[in-house]
């Protein structure tokens, strides 16, 4: 009878282990793929630095260098390949655009002037036009052997001109409280630093903001390069998705939105004596758009206790919904859109390693995921995605 007591012990000890180890793996199931998504034999994950990872720890860790076709954890393409259980391949280029994308998948594109010259000085000449054309061959192989493509590709085409345009209005006036201007390509000498580049625009901006002549001037040829942007970057995005299915009919694409990198800014006007120069503009500020007509600045351009912040999400506000129709590619069934534009974002000034000779200290501004923001767009993705049968 003992014997028969301790043999049922053990077969209950046994079952319960057993039970313990099949709950277990099922919930380690259930975490690798909270969404149920469907899983892809490869996935390819398309687009510029956000996409990349950059500003992550595990991105951060491997030196004052650009990082491409790498695998970074935490970053939202390595949580899509794991809940996905895809094979993955990363033809994430931080500094990217469109028309740089465009001219590896597009035999028939050939890349503006200006389109070269600012990927090179804002990568420190790590994409040369030998480099890019050296790398068509591999990024549309890769491309084929996609089941599933990510793409997020495009806020860099409004960053770069921005900051050139600030750079080029600031060497036009002297603004009171800054130091002495320099051109872009000057700066980018001195600092080596992509970070404290843009730190630096943004104090120019806030000197524009005390002289109601160099911001006027600035609103109304940023919302004119802005107006530039979006019909270029309509052709751009349009002829990407072509050239995608071209290589590869059968593949599903996901396409993400892009978040305002400028909404997080702390910048206001009048650093120096508190005072708010540009409430006395004595007319509203109108501008001449291209397709558009005649548009007057909102009010917001004018005054406001963050103008630069708040006019940003005005601006980013009245760009967004057409450019979030140009996403909203029709191919039922192969490409859906996700909306991953409320993403947390580095805060901080971080200047995280853009090239080699990066300085990896607080003087710089870096609008990209966070962790937390990593995991929160692979969540969007996947709740886009077939559910797994």
């Amino acid at each position: 009878m003992k014997q028969m007591k301790k043999t049922a012990r053990k077969f209950v000890a046994v079952l319960l282990t057993m039970v313990l180890m099949v709950s277990a793996v099922a919930v380690t199931a259930f975490a690798a793929n909270r969404h149920n998504v469907r899983h892809y034999g490869t996935y390819v994950c398309v687009g510029d630095s956000v996409a990349s990872g950059f500003g992550l720890p595990d991105y951060n860790r491997r030196g004052k260098k650009i990082v491409y076709k790498t695998r970074i954890k935490g970053s939202y393409a390595d949580h899509v390949a794991r809940d996905t259980g895809a094979k993955f391949y990363s033809l994430a280029y931080p500094g990217f655009t469109s028309g740089s994308l465009r001219y590896e998948l597009d035999p028939g594109y050939r890349m503006k002037w200006w389109e070269e010259q600012e990927l090179a000085n804002f990568t420190g000449n790590v994409y040369t036009k030998k480099w890019l054309d050296n790398e068509k061959s591999y990024i549309r192989n890769t491309i084929k052997k996609a089941d599933l493509i990510t793409i997020d590709i495009g806020v860099n085409d409004s960053w770069y001109g921005t900051i050139a345009l600030i750079y080029a209005i600031a060497e036009e006036g002297k603004i009171r409280g800054s130091a002495p201007r320099k051109t872009l390509e000057q700066e980018l000498n001195e600092y080596g630093s992509w970070g404290t580049v843009v730190r630096n625009a943004m104090y120019y901006l806030a000197g524009f903001a005390e002289n109601p002549q160099l911001w006027a001037k600035f609103w109304s040829a940023w919302i004119e390069n802005l107006s530039t942007y979006f019909v270029q970057y309509q052709q751009n995005y349009n002829a990407i998705i072509r050239s995608i299915y071209r290589l590869n009919p059968d593949v599903t694409i996901v396409a993400l939105s892009s978040a305002n990198s400028f909404k997080f800014l702390n910048f206001t006007p009048g650093r120096a004596s508190g005072s708010y120069k540009l409430q006395f503009m004595d007319r509203p500020v109108e501008v001449d758009l291209p397709y558009v007509g005649t548009v007057a600045l909102p009010d917001t351009v004018h005054l406001g206790l963050n103008p630069v912040s708040n006019t940003t999400q005005n601006l980013y506000d009245f760009f967004y919904e057409p450019v979030r129709e140009i996403w909203q590619y029709k191919k039922p069934g192969q490409y859906y859109y996700a909306d991953v534009s409320e993403y947390e974002l580095i805060k901080r000034n971080l200047a995280v390693p853009m090239y080699e000779f990066m300085s990896l200290d607080d003087s710089g501004f870096n609008p990209h995921p966070t962790l937390k923001g990593s995991r929160y767009i692979a969540d969007c993705i996947e709740k886009v995605l077939p559910a797994r049968k």
